[in-house]
């Protein structure tokens, strides 16, 4: 397949997947792509031929940058000692225990050739490590620390996987050599990563003092930085991954380069690196479950090794990972404890060593490294175990994420996930609500959407809306006080039933008003027959049904068709301002009858209800609903220009879909549940209809 298509393809399946995410929450993005990978490759003949280097330099290097740049620095200088003891002490021990384990249970595998397949399997991957931490809510110190170890680790793990398979190859190994390459690499690539960074960050300082403001120009020397350090740093042999994370972490302690003045070229260049970002993560995913067919196939069907032993080699290879780790991890906590001559009151639990060792999930950087292993050995002899060393690479990645979906969640105890970067769309406004990590009820996944539909709201607020906005803004300050008038945590499956118990009334009550007044009045037909099948449809959005929001889009589409052809073609006398008096009498006449209805409801509760003061909440919300229609209408003839009715429509909108959005992440965090985001789209999808039916003309 030729390259722009493979792209064109790659870039398509993570839009897929991430599409499929946001319904199935509780399966991680990344084994998504990875599923929608091997499909491609079964399916489509998707063969993509991992080369390292490309791979790493395409790849790793912005996504590690990317990441580095974002890392706190407190946190980065805390936990300096656990970062570099796991990145390259822990990579070690790996690498030589882990390849004695693994040639002692599995007998087809030479020492050195063990050695090579442990060192690959040593770094974890800081993509796949973000991808599980999305689903469950990690300690923070934990997620910190294995996000910083996965930045350094891969530079170790590379250097150690290049000498054991260079020992495999020749059958000769220099200490002295590997020691000597592995410091020289880490402290040119330092040194390079801090020389380039703080020049590329002169230069971009001495062109915004010139008065060179160019936002392309700024945002694309910005989008190379990882991408030229990294080159720079191979070139003299030193670790390039070292280099870009040095620049990333050293890019944290500059001052803003883009102060106020230049507030484009930073909302450019975040939005930017938000999309290469999104892009790189998925498709690294995607292309690792596009090589697992190929990587998987030869050792598959060798006649010489039963299928069954090879998953059992997967395991056994997983658990002796796991166990280092696990048991690594454990240890250096005992031993921090002992050194801090008991300053530290908590002692090491051995369920958070157990933690940090499933958390060390593998991903594409490893299928990269062991692609890369050659087909001919020195000799020009076929290189027989090279499909086997794959296979069982390939089978442990899988294993390390699909392990840790399963059980991080429950030994969390949490089924949220975790605020990343670029994932804010969830937040409390005012830090006033902080709520725990059990469910929500429906009045306050309600009240947190209110308050995030004021504050996206009041980032547009300026001179020239300022009245439109305001009026909007009123309306929600309303909403949000009537929902703080219960403030105990109410069953949503109760609430959700009095509302629309309490809606369907006020609806009843609008038809029987429209109904009585097209008696008593000589409205046009055209106006009656859309304005009851607008009730209707009102009636039925209490539904999140495809088919309901294509009725909505099909009747304005039909309204405006309809208008046209009246108007241009059939030459009939087309009133649209008497239609709109018209529709004006119906909607204040309706909407008194509604609140008529729900006074009458209110004045028959029992104050002795357990419920008394949810029902009566509910009430007050919608009439306030439909006391600010009237207050609209009544003035109409104010605001009645064009201009201020199709702002209005535009911003109100806005709220809609800022609430929407809040629902979606809700339901991603696990802060309510399917059920609860579908009562909440019912309600969205109410409010939206009795909207557009109070602007129908």
């Amino acid at each position: 397949m030729a390259v722009l298509e493979t792209t064109i393809l790659l870039v398509l399946l993570v839009i897929v997947s991430n599409i499929i995410s946001h319904y199935l929450v509780s399966i991680p993005t990344a084994l998504i792509e990875i599923a929608l990978g091997v499909i491609a490759a079964l399916l489509l003949n998707l063969t993509i031929e991992l080369e390292t280097d490309w791979f790493m330099l395409l790849f790793v290097a912005p996504l590690l940058y990317a990441d580095a740049r974002h890392f706190p620095k407190k946190e980065l200088w805390e936990l300096r000692a656990p970062i570099f003891a796991n990145a390259i002490w822990l990579v070690l021990l790996t690498t030589l225990l882990g390849g004695f384990l693994i040639n002692y249970f599995i007998a087809e595998i030479s020492l050195p050739l063990s050695f090579a397949l442990a060192a690959v399997l040593s770094p974890t991957d800081p993509v796949a490590v973000q991808g599980i931490a999305e689903q469950v809510k990690l300690p923070k110190r934990l997620l910190s620390l294995i996000s910083g170890e996965s930045l350094i680790n891969d530079a170790s793990g590379l250097i150690a996987f290049k000498y054991a398979l260079a020992a495999f190859l020749t059958g000769t190994f220099s200490l002295k050599s590997a020691t000597t390459d592995f410091l020289y690499m880490t402290f040119v690539g330092i040194i390079v990563g801090l020389l380039l960074s703080k020049f590329l960050y002169l230069l971009e300082n001495t062109l915004l003092r010139q008065g060179i403001q160019d936002v392309i120009l700024h945002v694309s020397l910005q989008i190379l930085t990882p991408f030229v350090i990294f080159i720079a740093a191979e070139l003299v042999h030193a670790s390039g991954v070292i280099a870009v994370v040095v620049a990333g972490v050293v890019a944290i302690q500059q001052e803003p380069v883009y102060k106020r003045q230049y507030s484009e070229i930073k909302l450019v260049s975040k939005k930017v690196w938000d999309i290469i970002i999104y892009q790189l993560n998925g498709i690294v995913f995607v292309v690792l479950g596009a090589s697992l067919p190929f990587a998987m196939h030869s050792a598959i069907i060798n006649p010489d090794i039963n299928n069954w032993t090879l998953i059992g080699y997967v395991i056994i290879i997983w658990l002796i990972l796991l166990t280092i780790r696990t048991f690594w991890s454990y240890g250096y906590m005992w031993f921090n404890y002992i050194k801090s001559r008991n300053l530290i009151d908590v002692k090491p639990k051995f369920y958070t060593a157990i933690l940090t060792g499933l958390t060390g999930v593998r991903g594409a950087v490893t299928m990269a490294m062991v692609l890369s292993i050659p087909f001919f050995l020195l000799d020009g002899e076929i290189f027989k175990e090279r499909y086997l060393i794959i296979f069982l690479a390939s089978g442990v990645i899988l294993t390390s994420l699909i392990v840790a979906v399963i059980t991080l969640p429950f030994l969390t105890k949490k089924r949220t996930r975790l605020i990343l970067t670029g994932d804010e769309a969830f937040m409390d406004i005012e830090g006033e609500d902080a709520v725990d990590d059990s469910d929500l009820s429906e009045i306050e996944a309600k009240k947190l959407m209110t308050k995030k539909a004021i504050y996206a709201l009041q980032l547009e607020l300026d001179i020239e809306n300022k009245t439109v906005v305001t009026d909007i803004l009123n309306d929600l300050d309303k909403q949000l006080k009537t929902l703080y008038l219960n403030d105990t945590v109410t069953s949503n499956e109760l609430y959700h039933d009095i509302e629309m118990t309490y809606r369907k009334v006020a609806v009843q009550n609008e038809f029987n008003a429209v109904m009585k007044l097209t008696k008593e009045h000589d409205f046009p037909k055209i106006v009656t027959k859309n304005y009851l099948q607008m009730l209707k449809y009102k009636k039925r959005a209490h539904s999140t049904n495809f088919s309901i929001i294509m009725k909505q889009s099909l009747l304005k589409t039909k309204k405006k068709t309809k208008r046209l052809l009246l108007k241009t073609f059939l030459r009939q006398n087309y009133n649209p301002q008497g239609n709109q008096q018209c529709i004006i009498l119906l909607e204040n006449e309706s909407s008194k009858q509604a609140i008529q209805a729900l006074q009458n409801c209110e004045k028959e509760l029992n104050t002795k209800d357990p419920d008394y003061i949810l029902r009566k909440t509910i009430l007050h919300q919608i009439i306030l609903e439909y006391q600010s229609k009237i207050d609209r209408l009544s003035n109409f003839q104010l605001r009645q220009q064009e201009e201020y009715q199709l702002a209005y429509q535009e911003y109100f909108l806005k709220t809609l879909d800022e609430e929407r959005s809040v629902i979606q992440c809700m339901l991603e965090q696990g802060k309510i549940s399917s059920d609860l985001a579908h009562q909440l789209r019912q309600s969205v999808n109410y409010n939206e209809t009795t909207f557009l039916q109070g602007t129908f003309d």
